[in-house]
Formats: structure tokens, C-alpha cells, sequence
């Protein structure tokens, strides 16, 4: 097996980052956080579905023939939610090759703070060292930006509005490991590892909150990358798509009024993910035109069907 960025690593070389996520009824957003994620260096996707009813399906399994993304269903099992189960599935079938594998979910994209510095150079600075094992990158929370309704437009330009760095939700971190390293996850923020050091975004070990423990933080980090979490997007959005899917991690956890009103926090414009739009909407077009050029796979009800939607996304 490849050793998974040897301690000699150089910056200039390929950095083999996939991600890792479960998803349920995500199509309005998925092409973008896909296309957004391949501009900034991302090389893959493990994507588990957990019973898609909106065409997220039919997409990601296009995607899969064109080689962008691998994809499984994951279905509810008894008395245990899909996410952990879905993550133990990734691990044990992630390629040797893979270097990092960063698990978040659709809602939140990596972004990098500094035009110096970009995902893949910061990511593969904090793995130089052989003995880290995985990363914890916190929470930047974006709120809903005063929209209501469902609006055409890309996820980072609508929602430029944010938390402080100070709201206690940012303790929170997602994580970028070294796949071969880890067991399972504790829950969806923590890796439990077989070996090595899990650090913050300044390389140290990370320390974890005294009263919250695994996944969250003792400190907030925005250093080179952070995670940007739309939480709620507008509010029709979130009633539709948030509210009613739930949790997929906790069980019988409901996402209702009183989350949207703690995470719909519009303090401070970033504007660093929206700068990023003209690239991203040029990787979508791309995507788009290799999506239409594929020939029938057998399924024509599942190919008119995802036709007619990629006619809407090409206008």
C-alpha cells in the first residue's frame, strides 16, 4: 500500500485529497458543491445516498460513469442513523491511493482564507509531518442572508452572511485524515485513530472543549482553512430540505424553529467563498456538458428524467 504523504512530501507534488459524505435530497446544491470542491483540488468523492427522492440519484450515479465521483446507497437500518455506517463503509473501501479523505456533509465547504495559500498546499503543509494522522477544521456558520425563499444562484453568492468567530457553534470541527489511520468515527466530527496526532488548523494537537469533548474544540480556529457551514440557507430551504430530512446522525432529532433561529446569524459579510463563483460556474458548465454527452445507460426513465433537469441547469 502507498504510503499516504511521506514525510518528504513537497507542495508541488499531487496531492491525492478526496471527500467523504452521506446525502439525502441535495440536488439544487450538489453540482455546485461538487464542481466547487473540484476548482480548489479535490480529485474525488465517496458520496453514500440515503434514499434520494429528488434526482440526487440519477446525478451522482452520472457522475459515477464519468469517473468524478463513487457512490452507494445506504439505507436506514434499525435503531441506528445512516451517517456513522455510511462512514465505516467509505473507510473500508477508500482506494490505497487516496492520500486525505476530508468527511463533511453537503452543506459545508472547505475554504481556504488566504490567496497565497490554497487547499491542497495548506492541507498538505499540515501532513508534512508523518506522524499526524488527522485534522480539525471549525465551523464558520452562515445564516439564511434575509432570503425566504428558494432562489436560483449559487449557495456561496446567496448566503454571505455570517457568526462571529466568537458563537459557540464554531467550536465544532469536521475532520481530514489519513483513511488508512482510522478505525471508525466516534460520531460524524470525530475520527478514533489507529495511530498519530490529531492537530488544529496551526498543526498543534488539538485540545478538545472540557465540556463537550470529541468534535469539538477548546478553541475556534479560522487559520488557513476552515469549514463554511450553511446551515439554514433561506427558510423555505431549510423547512423543506433541513427540517424534514432531520438528522442524519442523531436519532430522532428534528431541525425546527428553534435551530433556525439559533444558526441564522447574518453579523458579518465573507465574501472569500463567493469570490471563487466565476471558476466554480465555469467547472459546472464543464460538468454539464460531459453530463449531456453521455450516451443511454439502459435506464430511459431515469435518463429523460435527469435530462430534462440538466436543461434547466444549462438554461
Amino acid at each position: 500500500m502507498k504510503p499516504a504523504l511521506h514525510p518528504d512530501y513537497q507542495l508541488d507534488e499531487k496531492l491525492n485529497l478526496y471527500i467523504a459524505a452521506i446525502i439525502k435530497d441535495e440536488y439544487s446544491g450538489l453540482l455546485e458543491w461538487i464542481a466547487y470542491h473540484r476548482v480548489l483540488g479535490v480529485t474525488g468523492f465517496m458520496i453514500a445516498d440515503n434514499g434520494s427522492r429528488d434526482g440526487s440519484t440519477e446525478l451522482l450515479a452520472s457522475l459515477a460513469r464519468l469517473g468524478i465521483v463513487s457512490t452507494f446507497e445506504q439505507p436506514d437500518l434499525d435503531n441506528q442513523k445512516p451517517q456513522l455506517p455510511a462512514y465505516e463503509r467509505i473507510l473500508r473501501s477508500c482506494p490505497p491511493e487516496v492520500d486525505l479523505l476530508a468527511f463533511i456533509d453537503a452543506d459545508e465547504f472547505l475554504l481556504p482564507l488566504t490567496d497565497d495559500l490554497g487547499l491542497t498546499d495548506f492541507l498538505a503543509s499540515r501532513f508534512q509531518d508523518e506522524s499526524v494522522s488527522a485534522l480539525a477544521l471549525n465551523w464558520s456558520n452562515f445564516g439564511s442572508s434575509g432570503e425566504l425563499f428558494a432562489e436560483d444562484g449559487l449557495v456561496t453568492e446567496r448566503f454571505t452572511k455570517r457568526a462571529p468567530q466568537s458563537f459557540n457553534v464554531h467550536h465544532n470541527f469536521k475532520s481530514v485524515v489519513r483513511p488508512q489511520r482510522v478505525n471508525r468515527f466516534h460520531n460524524p466530527h470525530y475520527a478514533d485513530l489507529r495511530y498519530g496526532r490529531y492537530v488544529d488548523a496551526l498543526g498543534n494537537d488539538v485540545i478538545l472543549h472540557p465540556k463537550h469533548g470529541n468534535g469539538v474544540s477548546a478553541e475556534v480556529l479560522w487559520s488557513g482553512v476552515r469549514v463554511n457551514h450553511y446551515a439554514v440557507k433561506s427558510l423555505e430551504e431549510f423547512l423543506l430540505g433541513k427540517h424534514l430530512r432531520g438528522s442524519a446522525a442523531t436519532a430522532n432529532r428534528v431541525k425546527h424553529k428553534a435551530y433556525f433561529k439559533a444558526h441564522d446569524r447574518n453579523d458579518e459579510t465573507c465574501l472569500l467563498a463567493a469570490a471563487l463563483a466565476p471558476r466554480v460556474k465555469a467547472e459546472m458548465a464543464a460538468l454539464n456538458e460531459r453530463l449531456a454527452a453521455l450516451p443511454a445507460d439502459g435506464s430511459p426513465s431515469g435518463r429523460s428524467w435527469l435530462g430534462a433537469r440538466m436543461k434547466k441547469w444549462m438554461g
